[in-house]
């Protein structure tokens, strides 16, 4: 649905041009909720804004279904990007305009549909976002969460293929942020609409994504599905920010490992494995003990998983005969 090609894009700062992304590549398939997550000042925002050209790249190509965005004149621009929805981090909403004004606003730009038929499809987009009750209300009146539900539906408005969002959930609490993730799920899931969002929280990515790109000093240094990217991360700017969220199971280091003594084991379970008991039937049979060290057990889009991270204290057979066995009940075992 998305192909974005070679895209490189630089600023001008202090006389200098700074390359804010660097041959950023990218495949997102129709249907599909795909994050990119990094942190601040990695290009996220940028990168963005080009996928529709608010900002336009220097070089590389941007194709959204047959649509060669990156080769249209700006009055083609226009045309399209009534078909691409953009959610905004502060909501921009009109403060003058009441919600039913606010989400009825890109129909008048647009034109084609009668009063009757606008009316219409706003009580149509405000019952998808739960908010029938507050048409009459203006933005000072509702809380963050309510604010951004009308940003979806003003961005829904004209029937988009693709939705953008911009941190669309960094300026809400946590509670308000589930129930805007749920309803973006719940918008993927009746329209097949693809969704790509920014982010910097690797629990939203996690709740809410198929796939995910990482993306550090404007380049894309890893990409896949989120359960892929999860539980083997490869770059240590994806390791980083596992580690902050609780999910990182990188090895003991240093003097940690030392004072430890003994072989560890990462062990990765995901699905039915993450659910069953496996450590006490690989036990059994091989007669190992371990120490547990650490351990995770969550979920990723209704998928469970589960990490722990342990020391070997005993075992009948070869430390590094244990991945074999793991890997005969479903779990990924690695000797560290």
């Amino acid at each position: 649905m998305i192909e974005v090609t070679d895209l490189t894009k630089h600023y001008l700062h202090a006389g200098s041009r700074v390359a804010a992304l660097s041959a950023v590549n990218l495949r997102i398939g129709q249907g599909e909720i795909y994050g990119i997550i990094g942190r601040s000042g990695a290009g996220k925002s940028t990168l963005i804004r080009c996928l529709n050209l608010l900002e336009r790249p220097d070089s590389g190509e941007v194709r959204i279904g047959a649509d060669a965005l990156t080769a249209y004149s700006e009055r083609q621009l226009q045309q399209r990007r009534q078909r691409i929805g953009m959610v905004f981090q502060h909501f921009n909403l009109l403060r003058s305009r009441t919600v039913a004004a606010n989400v009825r606003f890109p129909l008048e730009l647009a034109g084609g549909l009668s009063a009757a038929q606008m009316d219409a499809r706003v009580d149509e987009l405000l019952a998808l976002v739960g908010l029938q009750d507050h048409q009459y209300k203006r933005p000072a009146q509702l809380s963050g969460g309510q604010k951004q539900r009308v940003g979806i539906a003003r961005a829904l408005a004209n029937h988009p293929d693709v939705l953008l969002c911009d941190e669309a959930t960094s300026a809400l609490d946590p509670e308000t942020t589930d129930a805007i993730l749920a309803l973006l799920a719940d918008i993927n899931r009746q329209l097949g609409l693809t969704i790509v969002l920014i982010t910097h929280d690797m629990r939203v990515i996690r709740q809410l994504c198929d796939s995910v790109a990482v993306l550090d000093h404007g380049r894309v240094v890893e990409a896949g599905k989120v359960l892929d990217v999860f539980l083997q991360p490869q770059h240590a700017a994806t390791q980083s920010l596992l580690a902050e969220t609780g999910l990182g199971q990188a090895a003991l280091q240093g003097q940690w490992r030392e004072r430890i003594g003994t072989p560890l084991l990462k062990l990765t379970f995901v699905g039915e494995p993450a659910l069953q008991p496996v450590l006490d039937k690989v036990g059994r049979e091989a007669g190992l003990r371990i120490n547990l060290l650490s351990g995770t057990l969550a979920e990723i889009k209704h998928t469970p998983f589960g990490l722990l991270l342990a020391a070997v204290v005993a075992s009948d057979v070869e430390v590094q005969a244990l991945p074999a066995i793991f890997a005969r009940e479903g779990v990924r075992c690695e000797v560290l």
